[in-house]
Order: structure tokens, then C-alpha cells, then sequence
């Protein structure tokens, strides 16, 4: 019996539903997901989310058995189709999305100055300095504490204008 990975389309926000019941019915899925880090209700926090949200990857025998299982799974609405056919999806592409899944979820975070750290401005009239990263200030910007004439002054800094020193 061959299979073949499918891209199915999910109900709004229900991907991981969805997946939980297609391991329910050991039926093999799989959901690429990203950590980032978001503001959340005025805080930033760092966020697990679908990579390509709406749909989920399924493995599936070719000859249709289990295939009438995934359209009354809750949490998928039908398979990606094209001219009514459902649409196979790489091997390899799943497999590489597996491998790379782990690793970039932890490269995000690396980058993300947390309190304390040293960092660099890169661009304005402060460019070039450095001083320590205190605390985000909303989703676009931080506060960093600089030593300008011997005194440390809070500066608002595009987040786009700092890294990690």
C-alpha cells in the first residue's frame, strides 16, 4: 500500500483541533509551526503559531481508504483540490519542513534582545552606541538605557534599529 502526503484545508484557527483528531484515528499529520514573539494584551510574549495557517499536511494511502475519515474530522473543512482532484504534496517538501521545524522555532528567539542584554543601535544619531536593553515598548519599538556624559538615560529605539552586541 503507497502513500502520499495531501494539504487540507482547515475551519478558521482549528489546525491544531484538527490534528489532534487525525492522531485520534491514527491517521499521520503534520502541522509546521513558528515561534514569534507577539504583543499580547500590552505585553510581548513569545508565540507558537501554525506556519501556514489554515492548513495541515496528511498522510494518506493512495487508494482512497481513510480518505472519507478526513472530511468529517473536526477542524478541516476538505482537501486542497485542482480540477476536483485532490492535491499530492512532495515527500521530500514534507520532510524537509519537519527537519527545518525544530531548528527555526529556536533561531527566533536567539535573536530577540530580552532584558539586560547588550545591544547595538544600527541606524539614527545614536548609531554605533551601545547600551543595554531594558524592556519592549509595544510591538515596533524598546527602551534601551544608554551612558550619555556619565548618565543613564532611557532612549526609545526602533526595534529594527538594535541587535544583539
Amino acid at each position: 500500500m503507497s502513500k502520499a502526503w495531501y494539504l487540507v484545508h482547515c475551519k478558521p484557527r482549528q489546525e491544531a483541533r484538527a490534528q489532534e483528531n487525525l492522531e485520534n484515528q491514527s491517521i499521520n499529520g503534520f502541522l509546521p509551526v513558528i515561534s514569534i514573539e507577539k504583543v499580547v494584551r500590552g505585553k510581548r510574549q513569545s508565540v507558537t503559531e501554525p506556519l501556514f495557517p489554515g492548513y495541515l499536511f496528511v498522510e494518506l494511502a493512495t487508494d482512497g481508504t481513510h480518505w472519507s475519515k478526513i472530511r468529517s474530522t473536526r477542524g478541516i473543512r476538505d482537501f486542497v483540490r485542482f480540477g476536483g482532484i485532490p492535491g499530492k504534496v512532495s515527500a521530500d517538501l514534507v520532510h524537509e519542513l519537519q527537519a527545518v521545524d525544530k531548528e527555526f522555532v529556536t533561531n527566533v528567539d536567539e535573536q530577540t534582545p530580552k532584558t539586560g542584554d547588550k545591544v547595538r543601535i544600527t541606524a539614527g544619531p545614536f548609531r554605533d552606541l551601545e547600551g543595554v536593553f531594558q524592556i519592549p515598548d509595544g510591538e515596533k519599538r524598546s527602551i534601551v538605557l544608554l551612558n550619555l556624559m556619565g548618565k543613564l538615560t532611557k532612549l526609545e529605539v526602533m526595534n529594527s534599529d538594535i541587535e544583539k552586541a
